[in-house]
């Protein structure tokens, strides 16, 4: 039946779905689809299906079920090494596309500030009956929703294939077979960060356009500014693993950074903003 139905018909028979309008439900408010802000930034951009997220969290269930199994069962490992072929042809495609959406997100918010302040249209924002920094956070999430399907298929691509090529990455650090609990462990604490750093550093990279948008009133400025930041934050991250760590640092570098630095920025980006707002 749906193949008779236009697309646009097809997409809002999508959004009017249950399930569809149980995961924007799931999200806060200020980053629904149906917030007046969100709504305003995302225009035309507002009918997309929202990323699957208890689907991802059951699939990384499933393979650290597996990885743990493997310390009992080594030869699980083993099974999952052909694999690891697939692997080295879609992670690379996924870490292209996953670079695209964190600068296309980042420049999206850059621009978006940059325009209110240009026209002028900050103070009519503020007159809104939400707290400025909740007026901030719409803004970074519509950034994000507008590349929601892109950041959807990263997500797939880091659960899916990530397994195999992280045991064989591990493996030259911390033995499988030397080393079974620490490699398992290390292994399925990096799955969970890769996850998990796909969503926490494309709202990062929306706080950061933000951020440097708020100061700024011509878009061309706001852009540049913004690659440069993201280009110098992925610099660092990737940087520091390079070095022969100890244990401990290891998983500093490989897991816990990368995950406790978007946190942290996430944060100070939009009280940044606030302050340059706010001294205007």
């Amino acid at each position: 039946m749906t193949a008779h139905l236009s697309v646009s018909e097809q997409i809002t028979a999508r959004m009017l779905n249950p399930e569809a309008r149980e995961m924007d439900r799931a999200l806060p408010e200020w980053a629904r689809r149906t917030n007046p802000i969100v709504k305003r930034q995302l225009g035309m951009y507002w009918k997309l299906m929202p990323v699957n997220g208890p689907r991802i969290a059951r699939l990384f269930a499933l393979q650290v079920v597996l990885i743990l199994t493997s310390i009992w069962l080594p030869f699980l490992f083993t099974v999952l090494m052909p694999l690891a072929i697939i692997s080295l042809i879609t992670l690379p495609l996924a870490f292209g596309l996953f670079a695209y959406v964190v600068l296309q997100i980042g420049m999206a918010a850059a621009v978006s500030m940059a325009d209110e302040n240009r026209c002028d249209s900050l103070d009519l924002l503020r007159v809104c009956p939400r707290p400025l920094n909740e007026i901030l956070y719409s803004k970074s999430a519509a950034a994000v929703w507008r590349q929601i399907e892109n950041l959807g298929l990263v997500l797939v691509a880091a659960t899916f294939t990530g397994l195999p090529v992280l045991v064989i990455l591990y493996d030259r650090w911390f033995s499988a077979f030397d080393q079974p609990v620490l490699s398992r462990t290390m292994v399925a604490l990096s799955l969970g960060s890769s996850i998990l750093r796909v969503v926490l550093e494309s709202a990062m990279a929306a706080t950061i356009g933000l951020a440097v948008g708020a100061g700024m009133r011509r878009r061309v400025p706001a852009n540049v500014t913004t690659i440069l930041l993201l280009v110098a934050y992925f610099a660092f991250i990737n940087l520091i693993r390079l070095p022969a760590w100890g244990i401990e640092m290891r998983m500093m570098v490989e897991i816990f950074i990368p995950t406790i630095l978007p946190l942290l920025l996430i944060p100070a980006c939009i009280r940044l903003a606030i302050w340059q707002i706010e001294r205007t």
